[in-house]
C-alpha cells in the first residue's frame, strides 16, 4: 500500500527505538524531505504539554485491540493563537483518549499545511497499521549535508542511479555507494521492488538539489561469473555488452575487459578473464570486429 508521498517500504513497526522522540525526529526529516520549501517554524516536543501529550522518552502506542492501543491516527490543521497555523498530530486510543504526538508551528499556506498533515497521516498509518516503514527517510539521510537543519545536500559531484530489471545502485561519480540492492531471486516480481525505489530516489535527489542521472541498463545474468557485470551500461542505441570485472569502477573505461557485440562473446570473455586466461582473452578480442566504432576491448587485463 503506497501512495504519492513515498513508494518503497520495508517491514517495521517503529522508527528508531520506538520512542516518541525518535518518531518525531523521523517525521521532521520526512516532512523537510517532501516539502523542502515548507513554512514550518518549529516542531514542538510537548515538554510543556499536559497528561495527554506524549513526551519524547515515552514509547509510541501501538495498534491493537487493547484499550491503550491506537484506534486511528489524527492529523489536522488549525489556526495559530496569534498568527500562522498549527499542524496537530495525535493518536486516538481505544479508550477514547487523544494522545498528542507533536504539533508544528507553520507560516505556510493552508494548502501546504493540509498537504503536510496528509503526508504524515500516510506515513503513520503505514507504520502503525501496515507494519511498514517508508524508506525515503533513510535515503535522505545517506546524502551529506553541511548542517542538520539544511534541506539541500552538500554533495557536489554527480550521482548516478543505475537501474536494471532486478537491481538498483546509487553511487557518486567517484564510486561512493549510497545504495546497492538486487532482487534477482524475485524473477518477474523484481520490478515491483526496483521501480518504487527508483521513484523515491529520484524524489530525494531532486528535492535535496543533487545533480544526478538515471542509467537504465540491460544486464546478462551469468551464474558462474559472480561479481562480473555484463551490460549495455545504459548507453542509448548500444546493441552489445560491456564486461566489467569484480571491483572495477563502472565510471572508468580502463577497468572494462571489453565491448562485445554478441552475448555469447561477452560471456566467454568474462569466463576467460575469471580463469586468468589472458592469452585466450586477447585472442578472442583480436578475432572480433568492431561495432559502430566502439573497440572490442577497452582494456585487457
Amino acid at each position: 500500500m503506497t501512495q504519492k508521498y513515498f513508494c518503497s517500504v520495508k517491514p517495521g513497526k517503529q522508527i528508531g527505538d520506538g520512542t516518541v522522540g525518535d518518531l518525531v525526529d523521523g517525521l521532521e526529516i520526512y516532512v523537510n524531505l517532501l516539502f523542502p520549501e515548507n513554512g514550518i517554524e518549529y516542531f514542538s516536543d510537548n515538554r510543556h504539554g499536559g497528561p495527554n501529550a506524549l513526551k519524547r522518552f515515552q514509547p509510541v502506542p501501538v495498534s491493537g485491540s487493547k484499550q491503550e492501543d491506537v484506534h486511528h491516527v489524527v492529523c489536522y490543521v488549525r489556526p495559530g493563537n496569534c498568527e500562522g497555523r498549527i499542524i496537530e498530530i495525535a493518536l486516538y486510543l481505544r479508550d477514547d483518549t487523544l494522545k498528542s504526538v507533536v504539533w508544528m508551528k507553520t507560516f505556510g499556506s493552508s494548502e501546504e499545511s493540509w498537504e503536510i498533515a496528509h503526508a504524515i497521516d500516510a506515513s503513520l498509518n503505514q507504520i502503525l497499521f501496515w507494519y511498514e516503514t517508508p524508506e525515503i527517510v533513510e535515503m535522505g539521510l545517506k546524502l551529506p549535508k553541511e548542517q542538520r537543519w539544511r534541506r539541500e545536500t552538500s554533495l557536489a559531484e554527480e550521482v548516478i542511479v543505475s537501474v536494471t530489471a532486478d537491481a538498483i545502485k546509487v553511487a557518486t561519480a567517484s564510486g561512493t555507494v549510497l545504495d546497492d540492492r538486487s532482487w534477482r531471486n524475485e524473477d518477474r516480481n523484481a520490478k515491483f521492488y526496483v521501480e518504487p525505489r527508483l521513484r523515491d530516489w529520484e524524489k530525494v535527489l531532486t528535492n535535496m538539489k543533487a545533480r544526478y542521472r538515471v542509467v537504465k541498463e540491460n544486464r546478462l545474468v551469468v551464474p558462474d561469473c559472480p561479481g562480473y557485470v555484463i551490460s549495455d551500461r545504459g548507453v542509448e542505441g548500444c546493441n552489445g555488452y560491456y564486461v566489467l570485472p569484480p571491483g572495477g569502477n563502472p565510471n572508468d573505461d580502463r577497468d572494462y575487459v571489453g565491448y562485445f557485440y554478441m552475448e555469447a562473446n561477452a560471456i566467454k570473455a568474462a569466463q576467460l578473464h575469471r580463469d586468468g586466461k589472458t592469452a585466450e582473452l586477447a585472442s578472442l578480442i583480436a578475432s572480433l570486429e568492431t561495432c559502430k566504432g566502439r573497440p572490442n576491448a577497452v582494456a585487457v587485463a
